[in-house]
């Protein structure tokens, strides 16, 4: 029974979906400001790390485990960003 009124309900968002243009307006936003796109999602990939860093500092003193986690995560990323990834510096 279940199963039959889940692909009931997958049909009718799918049915709804077709009927907007939400995607095509959401798509046609990016394409406009493609350049702030990418320059946001370069200065993440950069800096991230740091937002991270400061994170793990700020949660060791409510929870050790919390911070030592973002910490690792922190370090993680750091390295991936210097030797992972090519081009890690952001284009001015």
């Amino acid at each position: 029974m279940a199963r039959k009124k889940g692909t009931r309900v997958k049909k009718a968002v799918e049915k709804i979906l077709d009927k907007t243009t939400v995607d095509e307006k959401v798509i046609k936003h990016i394409d406009e400001n493609r350049s702030l796109y990418n320059k946001i999602l370069c200065y993440t990939k950069c800096y991230g790390g740091y937002l991270l860093a400061v994170g793990a500092g700020c949660s060791f003193s409510a929870n050790i485990w919390w911070g030592l986690g973002l910490l690792a995560a922190a370090t993680g990323w750091a390295y991936w960003a210097t030797h992972c990834n090519n081009n890690a510096k952001c284009k001015k």
